[in-house]
C-alpha cells in the first residue's frame, strides 16, 4: 500500500447532482503508519456563486484568480492514484470528487471509489457518540482549528486516522479496502501537473454554537452506515435552520443514492426527533426556546407538534422507567401492538424495525405488549397478564427504544 490521501472539500452546497461545486480543496498525505508526508490546498473557481460564505468564509472575489477544478485534475489524480482516499463522511466527498472529475471530462463507468471514512471508523475506535469531525477529534484528544477550511479539516482527518491507526493492529482491519484502492483504475490524465495554487486569504467565521449544535453533538450514531452518512448531510443542511424546496428534494435524492427510500426516510426522521428530544430532556428541563427549536426542526423534517409532544413524553419515560427498573429491550425481542394509538401502526412497526425489534402477535415469547390503554381488558391484555408480559403505552414504548441506544 502506498499510503493515504486525506481529502476535504468546501463546496457551494451539499448536492453535486444539483450542480453544487467545489470551492476549496485540502489534501494531506499520510504514510502507511499514519505519519504526515506532505500536503497541499487551493481555492477553486466554481464558475458560479460560491454558496454559504457565512459558513466557509470564501467570497466571490477570493476565487476570481483561482484554478478551476478541471485545471486541478492532474494534481488531484496524481494525489489519489495508488493510494487510499480518506475523508470524514467519505460518501459525501467521494460523490463530489467523482462529479467534479466527470464535469472535467473524466467520466468513467468503473466501480465506486474505494475510500476510508473517519466518521465511520471513529464510531468504532473513538469514544464519541457525535458524527462531527471536531467532536471526534476532541474525544481523541486531538486539536482541530479552522473548521470549514479545507486544509484544516483535511489535517484533522489525517490526525484522526493517525490516532486510529495507533489504536488498532497491524495490518489494520481495512486492509482489503486499501488493497482495492491501490488497484483502483482511476482515469488516465496525461497532462502535466502545472497549476498555480491559491491560498485562502480569509478565515472561516467562528460560528456561534446554537442549542441545536449541542443537541446534535450528544446524539447517538446510527447502527447503519448509510443512515449515519445521510444524517451527517442533514445536519449540515440544518446549519442555517432552513431547508429550501431545493434542499428538501436534494436530500431525498441523497437518501436514494444511499439506498434509503421515502418510507425509510420518514422513519429515520422520526427516530432522529426522538433522539433529539432525549438529549434535550437530559437535564430534566425544557425551556420555551428549546421547545420552539424542536418544533422548528420537526417542521423541517416534515413532522408536527404532536410528534414533538410524543417524543418528549418518550424522553421523560426513558428517565422515569415505567416498567421495572431492570427491564430493557434488546435487538431480536418480539413486541406486540394492540389498540388505536396516536401514530399509525406501520409507523410504530417501522421504528421497531429500525431498532432491530420484531413486531408480531402475542405469544409466550413476546417481550412486551404495547396498548393504547395499558388498563385494557382486551383479549391480548388478559393473555399478557396471564403470561407475565409487561403492558405499556405508546410513549413508554418509545422511551424503551431510546434506552436501547
Amino acid at each position: 500500500m502506498a499510503g493515504y490521501t486525506c481529502i476535504d472539500f468546501e463546496t457551494t452546497g451539499l448536492f453535486p447532482a444539483r450542480h453544487d461545486r467545489v470551492v476549496e480543496v485540502g489534501v494531506v498525505f499520510l504514510t502507511e503508519d499514519g505519519e504526515v508526508e506532505g500536503e497541499w490546498s487551493t481555492l477553486v473557481n466554481p464558475n458560479r456563486d460560491v454558496g454559504p460564505t457565512g459558513i466557509h468564509g470564501i467570497a466571490a472575489r477570493d476565487v476570481l484568480g483561482a484554478p478551476t477544478f478541471a485545471e486541478l485534475t492532474p494534481a488531484l489524480l496524481q494525489s489519489v492514484a495508488g493510494r487510499t482516499v480518506v475523508a470524514h463522511n467519505a460518501r459525501f466527498d467521494v460523490r463530489f470528487l467523482r462529479a467534479e472529475l466527470s464535469r472535467a471530462g473524466y467520466a468513467w463507468a468503473g466501480p465506486d471509489i474505494p475510500a476510508l471514512c473517519t466518521m465511520e471508523l471513529a464510531g468504532r475506535y473513538v469514544r464519541s457518540t457525535s458524527r462531527k469531525l471536531g467532536d471526534c477529534c476532541r474525544a481523541a484528544h486531538l486539536q482541530q482549528s479552522g473548521a470549514h477550511e479545507a486544509l484544516a479539516d483535511a489535517r484533522a482527518v489525517a490526525a484522526l486516522l493517525g490516532h486510529i491507526i495507533t489504536t488498532t493492529w497491524t495490518p489494520p482491519p481495512w486492509t482489503s479496502t486499501a488493497a482495492e484502492a491501490a488497484a483502483y483504475a482511476w482515469p488516465v490524465c496525461d497532462l502535466p501537473v502545472d497549476v498555480r495554487l491559491v491560498d485562502r486569504v480569509t478565515r472561516a467565521p467562528e460560528r456561534e454554537e446554537f442549542w441545536l449544535d449541542r443537541i446534535v453533538a450528544g446524539m447517538p450514531r446510527h447502527a447503519e452506515v448509510a443512515v449515519d452518512a445521510y444524517l451527517a448531510v442533514l445536519e449540515s443542511a440544518l446549519l442555517d435552520r432552513y431547508l429550501s424546496a431545493h434542499e428538501e428534494d436534494a436530500l431525498v435524492e441523497t437518501a436514494a443514492v444511499l439506498g434509503l427510500d421515502r418510507d425509510r426516510l420518514d422513519t429515520v426522521h422520526r427516530d432522529y426527533l426522538l433522539s433529539m428530544a432525549h438529549v434535550a430532556w437530559d437535564d430534566g428541563v425544557l425551556t420555551k426556546a428549546e421547545l420552539n427549536d424542536l418544533e422548528e426542526v420537526a417542521g423541517l423534517l416534515g413532522l408536527g407538534r404532536d410528534d414533538v409532544a410524543l417524543s418528549l413524553d418518550a424522553a421523560k419515560a426513558a428517565v422515569s422507567r415505567p416498567v421495572a427498573a431492570g427491564f430493557r429491550l434488546d435487538r431480536g425481542d418480539e413486541v406486540c401492538l394492540t389498540g388505536q394509538m396516536s401514530q399509525p401502526r406501520e409507523v410504530l412497526e417501522a421504528l421497531l424495525d429500525e431498532r432491530g425489534l420484531r413486531p408480531g402477535g402475542l405469544t409466550k415469547r413476546t417481550r412486551l405488549l404495547v396498548a393504547a390503554d395499558p388498563d385494557s381488558l382486551s383479549g391480548k391484555a388478559k393473555k399478557a397478564r396471564e403470561y407475565g408480559i409487561p403492558i405499556v403505552n405508546e410513549a413508554a414504548l418509545l422511551g424503551l427504544l431510546l434506552s436501547m441506544t
